[in-house]
């Protein structure tokens, strides 16, 4: 059980790192959701119903990003295009 808390506090942190890179002020509430589950996940004794909520919350924040990033790519494309980037 330890060592998936472990893998699973490396992957959040890594997931964030990559956000963080790829993305600015758009994936603000993923990157909320990810700092707050990898808290959790690292504490000495996390809480499995507190980090399972804040994990299905997250799953529901990134399908809604995923849903609407195309579109937002797709504006950032043509602002770049009319020079407003």
């Amino acid at each position: 059980m330890a060592n998936q808390m472990q893998h699973l506090v490396s992957a959040l942190a890594d997931s964030l790192k990559q956000i963080e890179a790829a993305y600015g002020e758009e994936a603000r509430e993923i990157r909320a959701k990810l700092a707050e589950a990898h808290a959790e996940a690292a504490k000495h004794e996390p809480n499995g119903t507190k980090l399972k909520a804040i994990l299905g919350d997250l799953n529901e924040a990134v399908k809604s990003f995923a849903a609407l990033d195309p579109a937002w790519q797709a504006v950032q494309r043509v602002a770049r295009l009319v020079g407003l980037d």
